[in-house]
């Protein structure tokens, strides 16, 4: 599926080379970013819409969803937990102010109904596990809209968006008090958005889950001392040296080259994309050549595998434009240095978004083109 950086995938997305060779054969992202604007305009212009199975099974989901009486999702909801609290042996949903129960593969109406506490069924801990989910689903959503938000300075936009999820609820989540007054918050967020255009706007409203977007990304953001770079990479350091260890102990030393047939290989399954990242950079001269290589082979295979799945898990252009902001959102400033991952970059995909976003308009491709439904994002870009 064509989407306006696929010019540049076949070489970003091509198998690794070899992590000893001296003289890398990949264009870094910052250089592909910048390959001839013209062949991504002609890919998103032969942009066909394609759901993946993974959307595909959700919008089942959904629809079935959408037929099910709301005493009957409570009841199901009801049975789920009781279920969840005797193959566990816990006895809430709610465990030292963490979620207990995994309520990822529930349904937006089921968490809804648990929430809002339809039918008197649910506790307190289960309410606010539900309400939490919820919350978590609604950020995974707006994460890539409140990049393009910061990039750009046009907050407006991502209000609306927070609108249009909104209204993607079913009729009994509409008649909740909790559905009612984030709406009413995302409208006041809208208008003042509008009206304070460059700056993201504060409401002063608890209810307002773009502001509680906001605030958690801030957070997350500040210095954590227990993850500085250092302590990575002494823990880094410490999985390998365990792993280099368990070898000798075998009397067989650790591979780090994958054509190495003698010894067991490294492995990197214990190690998150930060850990990688920070033994590439390996800012205190503390790891070897051969486990630098070793590492930086594993990041790029990883990220290879994210960005695939980024792109083909986009409904069109500017759903893959969204995926990949929601990427490298993720990522460590670690793993972007690495990766060649910067504000231009980051940018650039922003301007691709927005060609494509004007492309669509321009050709009544809109989503939301002749149904009379409130105004997607595209009209706020």
């Amino acid at each position: 599926m064509p989407i306006a950086i696929g010019s540049y995938l076949n070489s970003l997305l091509s198998p690794s080379q070899d992590p000893n060779s001296a003289t890398p054969s990949r264009p870094s992202l910052a250089q592909t970013l910048n390959e001839d604007e013209r062949a991504s305009s002609r890919n998103a212009l032969s942009t066909t819409v394609t759901l993946s199975d993974a959307a595909k099974a959700y919008v089942a989901r959904t629809e079935a969803a959408a037929d099910v009486p709301l005493a009957l999702i409570a009841a199901d909801a009801r049975t789920w937990f009781d279920q969840q609290y005797r193959d566990f042996k816990i006895s809430s949903a709610m465990l030292d102010g963490q979620v207990a129960v995994d309520l990822t593969g529930q349904t937006r109406a089921m968490l809804s109904a648990v929430a809002s506490n339809a039918q008197g069924f649910f506790t307190t801990d289960e309410r606010t596990a539900a309400g939490i989910a919820l919350q978590s689903r609604f950020d995974d959503a707006m994460a890539p809209h409140a990049v393009i938000a910061r990039h750009s300075s046009d907050y407006a936009s991502l209000y609306q968006a927070a609108s249009d999820y909104l209204d993607q609820a079913g009729a009994d989540e509409r008649a909740t008090e909790i559905w009612q007054d984030q709406k009413q918050a995302v409208v006041r967020g809208l208008v003042a958005a509008k009206a304070t255009p460059g700056e993201a706007p504060d409401t002063g409203d608890r209810n307002d889950p773009v502001r509680a977007l906001l605030n958690a990304a801030s957070a997350d953001e500040s210095s954590d001392p227990d993850a500085s770079t250092d302590s990575v990479a002494a823990k880094a350091r410490a999985l390998v040296d365990d792993q280099i260890e368990a070898a000798r102990d075998d009397g067989a030393d650790l591979s780090f080259r994958p054509s190495r047939r003698a010894g067991p290989q490294v492995d990197f399954s214990d190690f998150d994309n930060r850990m990688l990242a920070v033994i590439v950079l390996d800012p205190k001269a503390e790891f070897s050549g051969a486990e630098v290589r070793a590492a930086k082979a594993e990041l790029d295979q990883r990220t290879r595998l994210s960005l695939l799945s980024a792109v083909t898990s986009g409904a069109d252009s500017a759903g893959g434009n969204l995926n990949l902001l929601q990427t490298y959102a993720r990522m460590s400033d670690e793993e972007k240095s690495v990766l060649g991952v910067t504000d231009e970059v980051t940018s650039q995909l922003v301007q691709n978004y927005r060609k494509i976003i004007s492309i669509q308009n321009a050709m009544g491709g809109g989503a939301n083109a002749g149904t009379g439904a409130v105004p997607s994002i595209s009209a706020y870009l």
